[in-house]
This record gives structure tokens, C-alpha cells and sequence, in this order.
């Protein structure tokens, strides 16, 4: 459960996509962000990210569609209910998050862990999803070394003061291709975070059941659900991502039915963030003209 009374702008100053929400979904009071109108657009963010991690996203975005952002259960300022945080769970929640707010169809963007729970939507829910957008995506292979990257978040490995400064740098390291005030700021507020009450105890949750000792757990891997994905999908990555390499992005783009693969030059992780122009302008032709 979140702490009575906080909001974001006790931890950090006001973004500018405007004043937060809260909204009740399954029983969990989940934060969001809405802006803009016309066709519906969801941002599903990644694993130990918030809806702040677009904000270079959501006025762009909004000037063309009717932009959601949110924190997931068990992410940033949402609840932090005891369950099990599976694809199965991201999924259903995802769902129900749309119907509480009248969305019947949307296109979704899914960075890294947000991708996988796109693909899993895509291919489950295929109503529901127009267009599905995959950033850097999480789910396209066993990546063996991801539990070991997954633990150098700060809060799983609980370090003392020095160790907090290292893990941190080695985590902007990590997902930036440039670690500039920008990507020091994003991976400062995703500490703030998880030092929240409970925060922990949900990414190890995640952790366990999506990874274990040989990487990525077989319900983690869903390669073997892009041929199902019926809607047009743009594929987008970065040659320089240090977590999940660009063959992975490649080689899904060629079992996708509809799919298109746009490749970024000179940021890591999170294109969203260190190449966000070039990032609103490919999903902004890319849902203009499918």
C-alpha cells in the first residue's frame, strides 16, 4: 500500500503532464496520467519504472492521441498488494485498467518488461489491441545474465551508502548509452521509490516469477507467440542496449505477421528517454500510416 497522503511531488518536483490520478482497479488504487485526445494510446512502462519515465512522451504523444500512462501494480506510487506479479497478472490488470475507463481498443507501447506484457495482451486479448509497439523489448529469449542485471537494481541487493552510489552508477551505466543528469535523474527517482514500504518485496515477487538460476522462466519466453500477435506492430530498438541485445529485436520482427523493424543509433535501454524525439516521430508515422 502506498503511504497515506504521499504524492510524487514529496519525492520529486511536478512533471509536466499535469496533476496525478488515482484510479480503483481489482481493489488496488493505481496512479495514472492521461493527456491529449483521440484514438487511445497506452504506455506500459518497464520493470522498476513509473509513468515519469515518459515524460518526454506524453505532450508529443497527446498532441496526436489520448495518451495513458500509469504506475503498475506494485510499481511507483500504485499498491503493492500480496500476489503474485505474473505476465497472467499484468495482463488481466491491463485489461481491466481499459475497461474501467471506457477504453474498448487501444495501441499500446511496451518498453522491456512492459513489452512482454503487450505481447501477452496482443496475443490473448487480440480485440483489444489497434497497433502494439515494442520497445526494447522483454520476453524474446533467455537472456541468462538477466538475473544478474535484474539484481544490480539498488533496492534487491540492499548495499550500505557506498554500495547505494555504485549500484546506482553501474545501473545508469547499465541503461544509458550517454549516463547524462537525464539518466541520473531517472534512476534516482526509481531509488526514491523503491524505498517505499513493501516495493522490495514486489520485485523480488517479479523477480521469482520471471527468472530463475538459467534466466528467463519458459512462461517468461514468448517467442512462441509473435506469429499470434495480429496486429500491426512496430519492433524498435537501440544498438547500443546493453540489457537485451538487438538480435532479439530482429529475430522477433521476423516471426511477427505485420511487423516493422526500426533500429535507433547511440542510446542504450530506454530510447524513449535518450532519443526521444526520433522515438515520438517512428511511433508517430508508424501509427499514422498503419
Amino acid at each position: 500500500m502506498r503511504e497515506p497522503g504521499m504524492k510524487f511531488s514529496e519525492l520529486e518536483y511536478p512533471m509536466e503532464y499535469g496533476s496525478e490520478r488515482y484510479i480503483t482497479i481489482n481493489g488496488m488504487n493505481i496512479r495514472y496520467a492521461v493527456r491529449g485526445s483521440g484514438r487511445p494510446l497506452l504506455l506500459l512502462h518497464g520493470f522498476c519504472e513509473f509513468l515519469e519515465t515518459w515524460d518526454f512522451n506524453l505532450r508529443p504523444l497527446g498532441e496526436h492521441y489520448r495518451v495513458y500512462a500509469m504506475d503498475l501494480p506494485g510499481h511507483g506510487l500504485s499498491d503493492k498488494p500480496y500476489l503474485d506479479y505474473t505476465i497472467a497478472f499484468f495482463t488481466d490488470f491491463t485489461i481491466s485498467f481499459m475497461e474501467a475507463l471506457g477504453i474498448d481498443q487501444a495501441s499500446l507501447i511496451g518498453h522491456s518488461f512492459g513489452g512482454a506484457i503487450g505481447i501477452n495482451i496482443a496475443t490473448s486479448f487480440p480485440e483489444k489491441v489497434d497497433r502494439l509497439i515494442l520497445e526494447s523489448s522483454f520476453g524474446l529469449g533467455n537472456d541468462v545474465s538477466l538475473l544478474h542485471k535484474l539484481c544490480s537494481v539498488p533496492v534487491l541487493a540492499k548495499p550500505n551508502s557506498q554500495g547505494k552510489r555504485t549500484a546506482l552508477k553501474e545501473r545508469i551505466n547499465l541503461e544509458f548509452y550517454k549516463p547524462d543528469f537525464v539518466a541520473q535523474e531517472i534512476v534516482g527517482r526509481s531509488y526514491l521509490f523503491m524505498q517505499m514500504p513493501e516495493a522490495r518485496r514486489v520485485m523480488l515477487n517479479i523477480m521469482h516469477n520471471w527468472v530463475d538460476a538459467h534466466g528467463l522462466r519458459p512462461e517468461a519466453i514468448l517467442m512462441d507467440r509473435l506469429p499470434l500477435i495480429k496486429a500491426p506492430t512496430l519492433v524498435l530498438h537501440c544498438e547500443q542496449d546493453k540489457i537485451h541485445p538487438t538480435k532479439l529485436s530482429r529475430n522477433a520482427w521476423r516471426l511477427i505477421p505485420n511487423a516493422r523493424l526500426k533500429i535507433l543509433s547511440y542510446c542504450g535501454h530506454c530510447p524513449h528517454v535518450e532519443k526521444a524525439a526520433e522515438f515520438n516521430e517512428a511511433v508517430i508515422e508508424f501509427l499514422e500510416t498503419n
